[in-house]
Parts: C-alpha cells; structure tokens; sequence
C-alpha cells in the first residue's frame, strides 16, 4: 500500500463526509462584476479536523486566528484542487479556507491541508 492510499485510509477511518463550496463565477450587473448570488458548487470529499500544535501556532502568530481549523482532505475521490476562494462544510459549519498546502514530496500527492476559518 502506498502512502497515498496510507493518507486516504486514515483519514477516511479518523474522519468524516465534507464538502469543498466552490463559488460561481461572478456576473456583470451592467455595472461591473459582482458576486454570483446562486449556490455554490458541491465537491464532496473526506476530511479530518485536527489540531494546530502549539509550536505550529507560535511560528505563526500573525497568520492564525483563535479558533483556526487544521483540516486534512483526502484526495481520493476529489475532482477539484482546494483554494482559497473556497469554503469547506464540515457538518453544519461552513469555514473559509485561508490557506491551502498540498502534502506532496517528491512530486506525488498525499493529501491537502486547509487552515480554515469561522468567519461568523
């Protein structure tokens, strides 16, 4: 078993069902571009909530907020790449993704992981 499947298993076993938004594109009012009002699209995907460490949260002290999610996402079964204008459901709470890293060592992907936000 590879470390790609290694990945997906464990966050499959540790993690549960989620949904990477992706918003639409924006739309001309006639008076410039403005966000499209309609729904977002739906990317399923597996994803794990884990925690900063708090060495991880010194580092980086202006870039994390109080309440930052470390979410780890399987790329199995994922037809998108994560980015930062997405937003990820994780049961009833919506977060905003701040940043995106893929885990990807020596040009193979393992999986993504998101810092995500509640911008309530």
């Amino acid at each position: 078993m590879g470390l790609t499947q290694t990945a997906s298993r464990l966050i499959k076993k540790h993690g549960q069902a989620a949904t990477l938004l992706r918003p639409l594109p924006p739309i001309d009012d006639g008076f410039g571009m403005v966000p499209n009002p309609d729904p977002p699209t739906p990317y399923p995907c597996t994803a794990l909530v884990a925690t900063f460490t708090v060495n991880e949260e010194f580092i980086a002290a202006g870039l994390m907020d109080v309440g930052d999610q470390r979410v780890l996402v399987s790329i199995e079964g994922l037809t998108i790449t994560p980015e930062t204008t997405d937003k990820i459901k994780i049961g009833t709470i919506d977060l905003g993704i701040v940043r995106v890293v893929p885990h990807a060592p020596g040009g193979t992907l393992f999986f993504y992981e998101i810092q995500g936000r509640d911008y309530v």
